[in-house]
């Protein structure tokens, strides 16, 4: 079963935030909530979900991850 573990604001921050999980062995998936009327395919809210298991190491990723970087 998948949890939404973190809403990121764009997919280039969904898109980091995957790659930290990836490498500590974490599958993803990476769902796009907002269809945006603009032009600008970046923008817009993107889930990112993990498995209920790794839910709470996620969590723990994603905030390291989120410090590091000042997103």
């Amino acid at each position: 079963m998948w949890k939404t573990i973190y809403i990121a604001k764009d997919i280039l921050t969904a898109n980091n935030l995957e790659k930290s999980l990836r490498e500590k062995g974490i599958k993803t998936i990476l769902n796009k909530l907002d269809i945006s009327k603009k032009k600008d395919e970046l923008a817009g809210n993107v889930e990112i979900l993990v498995l209920k298991s790794e839910a709470r190491e996620a969590f723990l990723v994603i905030n390291e991850s989120l410090i590091e970087e000042n997103i």
